[in-house]
């Protein structure tokens, strides 16, 4: 949808806010809060919040602005490198509702695999000594994989995995 055919009605301030939040959008998606910061961020004399709430309701109502298209496509694209709990505080910063980030989280049974993979690409065998074994670890926790799922990758291995 053209910019232009979008602003349709409106006044100068909001016209020239939603410019700049369909620009964004067609970098990458943003979640609801994400915009109106980055918003509240460009404005000019003569324009306020809401004109920022008047663009971003407009973004809303014609499917271009969507928190929950935004989380499936941060967990699509770093689920294979970060835990659960990475992911859920991501989220959770760029102002997404929990119900949402519920919904896109993928299952735990499927955090394994991806614990796993990122453990042998990073490291391949199995810690030494109890210093290696914490520095493992905490490599895995900075991925936000769950303690219990390192604690078990790092005891077993990937050969007993």
């Amino acid at each position: 949808m053209e910019p232009r055919a979008l602003a349709v009605g409106l006044d100068p301030g909001p016209k020239r806010l939603l410019r700049l939040a369909v620009a964004s959008l067609a970098r990458r998606e943003y979640s609801r809060s994400e915009i109106e910061h980055k918003l509240q961020r460009k404005l000019i004399e003569g324009e306020s919040t809401a004109d920022i709430a008047v663009a971003v309701q407009r973004l809303q109502s014609r499917g271009l602005l969507s928190d929950q298209r935004m989380a499936q496509a941060l967990v699509r694209t770093r689920s294979a490198r970060y835990g659960r709990l990475r992911l859920q505080q991501e989220l959770q910063r760029r102002g997404v509702d929990r119900e949402t980030i519920a919904a896109v989280l993928p299952p735990a049974q499927d955090e394994s695999a991806a614990a796993l993979k990122v453990w042998q690409h990073k490291f391949g065998q199995r810690p030494g000594t109890q210093l290696e074994r914490a520095r493992q670890g905490r490599f895995m926790a900075a991925r936000g994989f769950a303690p219990a799922l390192i604690a078990r990758i790092l005891s077993v291995g990937e050969d007993d995995y």
